[in-house]
């Protein structure tokens, strides 16, 4: 079957990355790591898995920078992961094999498939602290067990991931798809569901003004899970395009404000100053200090400017909630220190609690789709074949001028 597979190229590290911000085709082309090849359809590591044919693989932004690679080489993310290995994390899928100790699915079965590979999957008992207190995303053992290192699916290379046409799942792992739920809503369950959690990990109080910093699925998915639990705070988003500023407006956002790349950091200062009612003041080498702030921002970009500009945005005392993928970068914790700030990490899907119930969280972003409280219907905006790849992350690169607010790709017969 033809599959997107990834190799990070190790040694042409620098020089790719260096002509991939010049001409972004480099990223797929020969210098690349990324390549649409010919590979055997994944074995079932156990009789406690299941083989999943793909309906739908999400593109992820984690999957995007491992790409462009925009994570330093020294990234320890790196010892997590096991390369070459079919990409594709986000899915919904259909049960296409079982194996003989599997109970409770059946082929046929429509599903998504969380993909964190913690100690169930890897057949470690007993499971560390925290996959015994449901925290099955930050897992203590993604490096060890039955399986190499890797923290989900499309991470490793023995599970393959959701941008080829089948990829194999540990029962644990399994989230039945509700009939009233379409293809397109199910595939933004884990962008969608990591803005819920972000939201459940740190709810704001009835008197906190809320700014969201970033305009993807992850802040479309926090803003709408705010509304979709009954908070009413003012909510100010910042975002890189116009039509990122519609859909968050669309889905309960106040005030959105486009901070287009011409910007200068003064020029951005002073309009969130405007939103939220603080004052900028200049530093020297055009460095900018910022007085006052809201009392909750959600950073959901993930990179060190954003995450400078999300604490130097919070007032003192404030909390910083890191909603996009970290990395290693230059940020200025100056305002860390200076105004007393909490800073609070995100990572993946949980046992969360809602509604005085305990459930994963997919089972909560399908429950709130199913009440009519959160509407996922148009954010799957852009489908591809497998082998249109090339346009796919072309239009995720120039998403100003492609209107992208998600993709996914297709997997059809003809890929296999």
């Amino acid at each position: 079957m033809k599959a997107l597979v990834f190799d990070p190229p190790r040694a042409r590290w620098p020089l790719t990355r260096l002509l991939g911000m010049v001409v972004p085709r480099t990223w797929t082309g020969p210098l690349g790591g990324l390549r649409l090849v010919d590979v055997p359809p994944p074995a079932l590591p156990g009789e406690d898995w299941v083989r999943v044919r793909t309906r739908l693989g999400g593109i992820c932004g984690t999957d995007l920078a491992l790409i462009t690679l925009r994570n330093h080489p020294a990234t320890i993310l790196q010892r997590f992961a096991s390369f070459p290995a079919v990409l594709g994390h986000e899915n919904v899928g259909t049960i296409d094999a079982v194996g003989s100790a599997v109970a409770g699915w059946r082929v046929g079965q429509r599903v998504c498939i969380e993909p964190s590979l913690s100690c169930a999957p890897r057949g470690i008992a007993p499971v560390c602290r925290s996959c015994a207190a449901g925290r099955i995303s930050l897992c203590e053992n993604t490096d060890r067990g039955r399986l190499p290192p890797g923290l989900m699916i499309g991470l490793n290379r023995v599970t393959g991931g959701s941008w080829s046409p089948c990829f194999v799942a540990h029962e644990s792992q399994l989230v039945a798809v509700p009939d009233d739920v379409s293809d397109e809503q199910a595939v933004l369950v884990d962008p969608v569901g990591c803005g819920l959690h972000a939201v459940l990990r740190r709810l704001p109080e009835p008197h906190e003004r809320v700014l969201v910093n970033g305009g993807g699925i992850l802040a479309i998915g926090l803003i709408a899970s705010l509304r979709a639990l009954g908070h009413a705070n003012r909510v100010v988003a910042v975002v890189r395009h116009p039509f990122q500023a519609e859909c968050l407006r669309r889905c309960g956002a106040d005030d959105v404000r486009v901070h287009g790349r011409r910007m200068t950091t003064a020029e951005r200062y002073d309009d969130v100053a405007a939103a939220i009612g603080g004052r900028r003041i200049a530093a020297r080498f055009g460095n900018q200090a910022f007085v006052g702030g809201v009392e909750l921002t959600y950073n959901c970009v993930g990179s060190g400017g954003s995450l400078t500009d999300a604490m130097k945005w919070t007032a003192p005392r404030g909390t910083v909630v890191m909603v996009g993928t970290s990395q290693i970068a230059v940020v200025d914790t100056t305002p860390l220190w200076f105004s007393e700030l909490q800073v609070i990490g995100c990572n993946g899907r949980q046992r969360e609690r809602l509604n005085d119930r305990e459930m994963h969280t997919y089972e909560a972003v399908f429950e709130l789709v199913r009440r009519g409280r959160l509407n996922l219907s148009g954010l799957l905006t852009h489908r591809f074949r497998l082998a249109d790849y090339r346009e796919a992350l072309e239009r995720l690169a120039f998403r100003g001028a492609s209107g992208v607010i998600k993709a996914a790709f297709e997997p059809v017969e003809s890929d296999r």
